[in-house]
Formats: C-alpha cells, sequence, structure tokens
C-alpha cells in the first residue's frame, strides 16, 4: 500500500534558442535553486538561469519556467554546481576546475587556483561563526581539501592526503563523507581521524546525500540506501531500493530516488515505498528550500510536495491510521502551527490507541492510552460495544480494561470522568468479585453517581456493600438500617460479616440516639460486644449514669461498662460501689463454681477495687460483707476503716492464712499492721506459727517499730531465734545516731563560717569615690550624710535604704538569698 506524497508537473523544456544552438546530444547535468530562479547546467557547457513563478502549488498545480534570462558558456561539461547566497555568487565545477560566477549575471568572477577538483560541497553545518564565510570541501587528485572562501579571496584551511582520488564527498560539520575506489569513509578534517565504512557495489554508482544534521545516505551494496552518521554507525534501519538507482534527493519524511524508469518515494519512518513516478531518462533531481526538480535530457519537471495534512487525511480515510500518526509525528512543523498540530497529533494518538484494542493488541493500546491521556470514557464505551469472539481475548480484554480503569482513578481526573471510571469498575466488581472484599474496599472512595450505584447494588443484592457505601458518605442511619436487618435476617448477604463489624460502626458513628436505636441487637447476642459500643471515645459527652439506667437489663455488659467508668477515674462512690456490688452478686450467685477460672478473676477485681478504690462507701460494704461467704474481703474494708487489728484478727484466727495477712500488711503499709500482726501471731493458741513471725521479722526488720515488737514478743523468747531482728534493731539505732553526731558537727562547721563572714564583713574597709551618687536618690554622698551599703557593694542614703533586707538596685533580699522581682 502507497499513499502520493507527490504530485508532478511538467515545467517545461529547454529553451528553443538552447536548444537549436546546440546538437541532438543536448542534455541537462545539473541543476541548482536559488530563490525564484532556476540554474541548468548542461553537458555542453552551457549554463542558464531561468525564473520559474510559483502561486499556491498544490492548489492551482502551476509552475511556469520562462526563458532564460542570463546565459553562460564553457568549453566543457558542467559537473556539479551551488549557489552561494550568502556572496551572491554561484560555484560551478567544469573541466576539473571550480569557477565562481555571479548569481545574476552569470558573468566570471573568478577561477580558483585548485586543478584536478573531482567534486566539492558547501558544509552546510559551518564550523566558522563567520555568516560571510563559506565553507568548502573539494576532492582532489589523491586529496581532500578544506576551504574558506569569502568576497576577498579563497583560503586552504586543510589538506588531508588519501590514498585514491576522491569520486564524490559530502561535508557536514567537521565530518566528511566520501567515496574513494570501491570504499566508502569518514574523514574529520580538524583531527584527521579516519575511518573506511563499507564497500561500493560496483554494478551502482557511488551516491552520498546529506539527510540531515550528522547524518548522510548512502547507497550501499545489495541497492541498500544505508544511514550514517557522523561517528561512523547507523542508527535506522537501511531502505531496500527496488531498483537500481541514479540520483538521490530528500524532501522529510521521503527519500526521493531516481532510477532509469522513474522516481521512487521512500519514507524514512517506515522504509517503505511510498509512491512511484513513471518518467524515463530522468538525469537530475534537486530539493532547493522545498523545491524539488527532476530533468530528464531536455524535459524538466517540478515535484510538488503534497502537505502533510492532506497526506494524513487520505490515510485516514483509508483507515490507515497508524501510519497517518506515523506521518504526523514526523511531519516539519512551523512554530505558528505547533499548537494546531499538537491536537492532531493527540487525536491521532487516541484513534490508534482505540484501533490497538479494537484489534486485540492490549498491551501496545495501554501504552498509548498513557501517552494521549486519553478520556475514558471513550474506552468504556469501546469495552462495552466491542465483541471479541474467541473467549481468550475476550478473557484479555476483560483483563485489560480493569487494569486500565485502576490505572486511570489514580490519575487527575476531571467529576465526570471519575465517576464513569468508578462506575465501570462498580459493575466489574459486583458480578466478578466472589469474596466482596476487594468491592468493599473499593466503596471507600467509590465517585460513581450515588443514586445509580444504590440501585445497581441493590438491584444485584449486595446490601452489606451498600451500607458500607452509605456509612462511608455519613449516611449513617440509612446504613444501619441495612444491617439491622441483616442481623435480623429479614434480608441475606453471604457477603455480611455479622453484627460485630456493626458494633465497630456504632462505635466509629458516635451518635447516641443511633446507639440507643440499634445497638439492642448486638446486646441480645453478645453483650461484651455490646458494652465496647458504649466504651467508645466518642461517647465521652454522654451522661454514664444514662448508659448505666440502659444496660440494666444486660448485667454482663453493665459490668463492663462500670469497670470502663473505674478505670477511667470516674469520682462518683455510686459508680464505684455499684461495680464492688455486682462482684458481689456474682461470686455469691450459687450455680457459680468457686474454683472455676472466672470465679478467681472475679474474686481478684473484687479485691483489688476495695484495696485501691477511693470512692467506695466502705461502711455499707462493711456491713453487706460481714458474712462467712467474705472473709477476705471483710479483712479488707477494715483495714480500709482503719481496724487493723480486726483485719488482722480475722485472716489470723478466722482464716488462718498467714501470707494474706502478710499480704495485706504490704498494701496496707502501716507499723500499726505489722505491730497487730505479730501480737495476733505471738499468742499461745497459734504457737505453730512462731516460726513465720520469727521469719518476718527477719525478712521485714525495716517494717517494725523496734521497741513495739520486742515488747509483743513472749518471755521465753530465745535471743538467738530474733538474733537478726536485734541485730537489724541495733545497726540501725547506731546509724541513727552517728548520722546525728554528722549532722551536728556539719551545723557547727556553718555555723562558725556564717559567723567568721560576718566578722570579716564587719571589719573590711572601703572607700566612697567623690563621683559616687545613691542609687535611689541619684545625689551624690556628703561626709555628714549616713549611707548604707548592701553586700552586693551598693551604696544609697541611710534615709533612702527603706528596706535594709533588699537591694533597692537588684532586687536580691539577702536574708533569704532569693531573687525578688521588687
Amino acid at each position: 500500500m502507497s499513499i502520493q506524497a507527490f504530485d508532478i508537473i511538467f515545467a517545461g523544456n529547454l529553451p528553443s534558442f538552447l536548444i537549436e544552438a546546440s546538437s541532438s546530444a543536448t542534455s541537462i547535468t545539473c541543476l541548482e535553486i536559488c530563490g525564484d530562479f532556476l540554474y541548468l547546467g548542461c553537458k555542453e557547457g552551457r549554463l542558464l538561469r531561468c525564473c520559474f513563478k510559483k502561486s499556491c502549488l498544490i492548489a492551482e498545480q502551476t509552475v511556469i519556467i520562462t526563458k532564460a534570462i542570463n546565459c553562460y558558456s564553457s568549453n566543457s561539461p558542467i559537473t556539479q554546481m551551488k549557489a552561494i547566497s550568502a556572496l551572491n555568487q554561484l560555484l560551478i565545477l567544469s573541466n576539473e576546475t571550480l569557477t565562481i560566477l555571479d548569481l545574476e549575471t552569470l558573468s566570471l568572477v573568478r577561477t580558483l587556483k585548485f586543478k584536478f577538483v573531482t567534486c566539492f560541497h558547501l558544509n552546510e553545518n559551518p564550523l566558522s561563526e563567520d555568516p560571510f564565510t563559506i565553507e568548502i570541501c573539494a576532492g582532489s587528485k589523491k586529496k581532500v581539501l578544506f576551504l574558506h572562501l569569502n568576497n576577498e579571496d579563497v583560503k586552504l584551511v586543510k589538506e588531508v592526503s588519501t590514498s585514491l582520488t576522491p569520486s564524490t564527498l559530502v561535508m557536514d560539520g567537521a565530518h566528511i563523507c566520501f567515496a574513494m575506489g570501491f570504499k566508502y569513509c569518514m574523514l574529520d578534517i580538524l583531527s584527521g581521524d579516519f575511518q573506511q565504512l563499507f564497500d561500493i557495489d560496483p554494478q551502482h554508482p557511488p551516491l552520498i546525500h546529506r539527510v540531515s544534521k550528522g547524518e548522510f545516505l548512502l547507497n550501499g551494496p545489495g541497492g541498500l540506501g544505508v544511514f550514517v552518521l557522523s561517528q561512523g554507525f547507523s542508527d535506522k534501519p537501511p531502505i531496500n531500493f527496488s531498483r537500481p538507482i541514479s540520483a538521490l534527493a530528500f524532501h522529510h519524511p521521503y527519500v526521493i530516488a531516481v532510477c532509469g524508469q522513474g522516481i521512487d518515494f521512500y519514507s524514512i519512518i517506515d522504509q517503505q515505498c511510498k509512491q512511484t513516478i513513471a518518467i524515463d531518462n530522468v538525469r537530475s533531481i534537486i530539493n532547493g528550500d522545498g523545491q524539488v526538480f527532476a530533468s530528464t535530457q531536455i524535459d524538466l519537471f517540478a515535484l510538488v510536495p503534497i502537505s502533510w495534512e492532506i497526506q494524513v487525511e487520505k490515510l485516514l480515510v483509508e483507515n490507515r491510521i497508524e501510519e497517518a500518526l506515523e506521518l504526523a509525528k514526523n511531519a516539519h512543523i512551523s512554530s505558528k502551527e505547533r499548537e494546531q498540530h499538537q491536537r492532531m497529533l493527540i487525536d491521532l494518538e487516541k484513534k490508534v490507541a482505540l484501533q490497538r484494542f479494537a484489534s486485540a493488541r492490549f498491551s501496545d493500546a495501554m501504552e498509548m492510552f498513557e501517552t494521549c491521556n486519553i478520556d475514558p470514557r471513550e474506552v468504556i464505551n469501546l469495552y462495552h460495544n466491542q465483541f471479541f469472539s474467541e473467549e481468550d481475548i475476550r478473557r484479555n480484554a476483560s483483563f485489560f480494561f480493569v487494569d486500565f480503569l485502576r490505572r486511570w482513578r489514580i490519575k487527575n481526573l476531571t467529576t465526570d470522568q471519575k465517576a464513569a471510571v468508578d462506575m465501570a469498575l462498580l459493575k466489574y466488581l459486583v458480578k466478578n468479585d466472589q469474596e466482596g472484599m476487594e468491592l468493599l474496599n473499593f466503596m471507600v472512595d467509590c465517585y460513581a453517581e450515588p443514586n445509580e450505584t444504590c440501585d445497581f447494588l441493590k438491584s444485584y443484592g449486595h446490601f452489606h456493600c451498600l451500607a458500607t457505601y452509605y456509612a462511608t458518605r455519613q449516611k449513617w442511619e440509612e446504613a444501619f438500617c441495612i444491617w439491622d436487618r441483616l442481623i435480623k435476617s429479614d434480608i441475606e448477604d453471604s457477603h455480611f460479616v455479622g453484627y460485630s463489624h456493626v458494633a465497630e460502626q456504632l462505635m466509629k458513628c458516635g451518635d447516641i440516639s443511633l446507639i440507643w436505636r440499634f445497638s439492642g441487637e448486638i446486646l441480645k447476642r453478645d453483650e461484651e460486644l455490646g458494652a465496647k459500643i458504649f466504651t467508645s471515645e466518642k461517647l465521652a459527652c454522654v451522661m454514664p449514669r444514662a448508659v448505666i439506667d440502659y444496660l440494666r437489663n444486660y448485667p454482663r455488659s453493665l459490668r463492663i461498662f462500670l469497670e470502663f467508668l473505674v478505670d477511667k477515674k470516674n469520682d462518683e462512690e455510686s459508680v464505684h460501689t455499684q461495680l464492688a456490688l455486682m462482684y458481689i452478686d456474682d461470686i455469691s450467685c450459687s450455680g457459680l463454681n468457686r474454683n472455676s477460672p472466672s470465679h478467681r478473676m472475679t474474686t481478684n477485681k473484687l479485691r483489688s477495687l476495695l484495696r485501691t478504690s477511693q470512692k467506695l462507701e466502705l461502711t455499707k460494704l462493711l456491713e453487706i460483707l460481714n458474712t462467712p461467704c467474705f472473709p477476705h474481703e471483710h479483712a479488707i474494708v477494715c483495714g480500709r476503716l482503719g481496724q487493723h487489728s480486726a483485719a488482722i484478727n480475722t485472716f489470723i484466727n478466722l482464716l488462718q492464712d498467714f501470707d494474706a495477712a502478710e499480704e495485706y500488711c504490704a498494701c496496707i503499709d502501716n507499723p500499726n499492721a505489722w505491730n497487730a500482726l505479730l501480737t495476733a501471731c505471738v499468742t499461745e493458741a497459734h504457737n505453730h506459727m512462731f516460726d513465720r513471725v520469727v521469719d518476718l521479722l527477719r525478712r521485714r526488720s525495716h517494717q517494725f517499730d523496734v521497741s513495739s515488737a520486742l515488747l509483743c514478743l513472749p518471755d521465753s523468747t530465745r535471743l538467738n531465734a530474733i538474733a537478726p531482728f536485734v541485730n537489724f534493731a541495733v545497726r540501725e539505732a547506731l546509724h541513727e545516731r552517728r548520722m546525728k553526731l554528722v549532722e551536728k558537727g556539719l551545723q557547727e562547721i556553718d555555723n562558725l563560717s556564717n559567723k567568721y563572714e560576718l566578722i570579716r564583713l564587719k571589719t573590711e574597709t572601703f572607700s566612697i569615690r567623690n563621683s559616687s551618687y545613691c542609687c535611689v536618690c541619684k545625689k551624690n554622698f556628703v561626709a555628714t550624710d549616713g549611707f548604707v551599703r548592701y553586700p552586693n557593694g551598693v551604696l544609697t542614703h541611710a534615709k533612702c535604704a527603706s528596706n535594709r533586707q533588699i537591694c533597692p538596685l537588684t532586687g536580691h533580699l539577702f536574708k533569704l538569698n532569693i531573687q525578688s522581682n521588687a
């Protein structure tokens, strides 16, 4: 498949007077364009300057070649020429000699002194910054010459020797690509670096054409057009010329190749032949400033390029969208058209991406969707309207579509685009998410249209997901109405996770009116879980008494809530006392196994509460606990009321539990309690506890009042039994006496130091300067006036010192040695 890139127009033939003056062998050998003028070099050595008129070439298809304006004749054929517009000169090669003509009159300016010149080329990427210095490279006899040409003279800058004479060459920057013998070579004219490229096919003439900055096109072996960079390698695939070529030109993005049967146009984008024009015996072709002319022996043709916009339109008509995109990307665009061009590129990329998706090229489509940032609604519509016949393709299309939606969700989309993407993803998840977890997570930030979302979820029975959707939008009442119906089994949803989730949502909600309304079903099923609802931090503003009244029918929940209030340091006596009474009722329950873990845990909680709570109604509890069932607890309350002897007697006489009595004393940490324990254990009725008493004296010697403890012990007590306690008591007494002596000595030293300092201050002398003045009244001192000197050296009149202990300047209080703000 090809596309027409150029229109060809017969522009005319050689002027009649030239044909008449020449033999039948007259032919055009080379062409050059400069402005509106075309220069024709002929085999007989004639050079013509003709004017061609062009006006709206595409519309009117009109190129008119007028009669030759000026003519120049040499004795040898003109093989090459180049216009130098900066100098208004024309450089021609004839008979191995370079000659400079005037660009308008074709009169001789001068002939350059260099002989045996086989070829030359103007550097279109000059090294010099002077616009009026033209850089020329020329091939001579086994040489490559580098010249500087200006209006005044020509200068040989550098000469590089070669093994053979160059037959053709092209220069770009510092690099010269030339053909020599049967080799293509690359030369750096500045450094002299030389590199052989590849062999020349002997069946094809050596051709070199500059394509772009630092890039050349060479007629390679096997009919290949090889792109070579100035570094000596290629970064483009070669063009496979279908026919032997004799001349080359380049008009972006087309390589124009001349062969015996016509002209072929190859695209450098895909290296394919896009158009062929049948013209026999084309001898030369040139592209000058976008104007392309080709000539036979006597005929001249204008190749009028069709604009890239028209080419793109034709490709789109033929549904060759990808080719249209590549052509548009590689088109040369002016700065004025750049914005319009970018919009066209984006539209083309979208069309190509959608076409790739429709062709099941999903990875390529995704890449281009990302590039052109396509509107996701176009992809969604295409997916729903596209039918793939094969099952594997349908499955891959589904995976691709979901991946596309997930990628586009995180992009910066408009509100409508977000709604369309989320609605499409919602529909997919509702139908394909078997577990339901991904759908639930998706509903948290779903931007689909609310009414459509709700209707869709209802129609597929996703009630739990619908309630979650309401909850994320703070529509708590609608959400809890659905969850309540799910708990009661009025409606069914396999994805509903149970009433525990509803309890979490009630805690998250924090709306007490909704909690009163919807917590009942949860409390009926799990009182412990229901109690957690009322311990949420969001319910801090709710009066505890209201919750207590609400939970009276749920004793386990009430107990958990009371424990929560006690932990939060609630200061109501009724709360603490009510919790203690609940513990007592639980323990007193006849059906409760006293050896069970729950019984032991409740008992420990009651004892801990009785020991630590400062808000208990102890007198009331003492009366309730005065039963055989709660001796331990009764003892704790007695201790809280200061009745240590009664408490100890309970532990020792009733419970006969020395360890419990010791633990009680440790918790109370009162010397009277320890002495009461000692007194209770040394009676004749408890002789069996005497060894425990001795051990207690040894372990907790510091807890007892020594004199009281010794008086409590019976007279029959052996000294060696209580020796550790006595030794400790003696050491403590000696240590205390010695510490008192040390303190007394330190105080005496401190007293002596203060007395010495006082005497020193009283006997110290000082002088008053004549310039000194009172810091209070700012007046100088007179000998007859009394004055006061503070310890920090501040002087005032005696009458100005209102307080002898406070410095009037700094506010220092000398008596207490502190700083005053006065």
